[in-house]
């Protein structure tokens, strides 16, 4: 679905996946600023608006539309995870809520005592509802969509994707969005992988 260097000859289902690591290195993101916020130490509100701003435009104004103008319905249409996809067509609503309670104490720029409760609140609602979300999607969702399409059919709503993205984002949308992931985790000191090692 990404027209640039990273792009693969892969199906859109296992691009939504990929998608998916965007939001979990923000889930990653969001875990350190509450650290912070639990040890009392510092951070630049700035790095957290960048954060909810791929959350705000890219997962939910892209990546979760596509699911919904087009994923959920294919399941709806077949009568298979009815209950899974109105459970995940709620959370979508519950967390642009979350995103906008916290897109709005960005905007603000103050970081008081308060309003550090309000981000530690927020923040922890949406991790702990996404990370169980998107690993049913993986798992019970995307896995089973090219079953209800011919190969055609299949082929043509993943052109159709990337026409999307590309209209929003840009050709390099993907590209650029990586780049930021990398340069805000580098400011809070939570790039270097092996740091997540357990240490005997």
């Amino acid at each position: 679905m990404h027209n640039n260097k990273l792009k693969y000859d892969v199906p859109f289902t296992e691009d939504f996946m990929r998608e998916h690591g965007i939001l979990n290195r923000v889930l990653l993101i969001y875990d350190n600023i509450v650290d912070k916020i639990h040890h009392h130490v510092d951070f630049n509100v700035e790095t957290l608006e960048k954060a909810v701003d791929i959350i705000r435009l890219f997962i939910e104004g892209h990546h979760e539309r596509l699911e919904e103008d087009y994923i959920f319905p294919l399941f709806e249409k077949h009568k298979k995870h009815l209950d899974l996809i109105q459970v995940l067509k709620e959370q979508h609503i519950k967390g642009r809520e979350i995103t906008a309670h916290l897109k709005a104490i960005c905007v603000q720029g103050i970081v008081d005592n308060k309003h550090k409760f309000l981000i530690q609140h927020y923040v922890t609602e949406f991790v702990t509802m996404y990370r169980p979300h998107e690993a049913h999607e993986d798992t019970q969702i995307f896995p089973l969509v090219r079953s209800f399409m011919t190969e055609e059919e299949f082929k043509k709503l993943g052109d159709l994707f990337e026409e999307f993205e590309h209209q929003l984002f840009g050709p390099h949308g993907f590209v650029h969005m990586l780049k930021n992931l990398d340069d805000m985790e580098k400011e809070l000191e939570i790039d270097d992988l092996h740091q997540f090692t357990p240490v005997d």
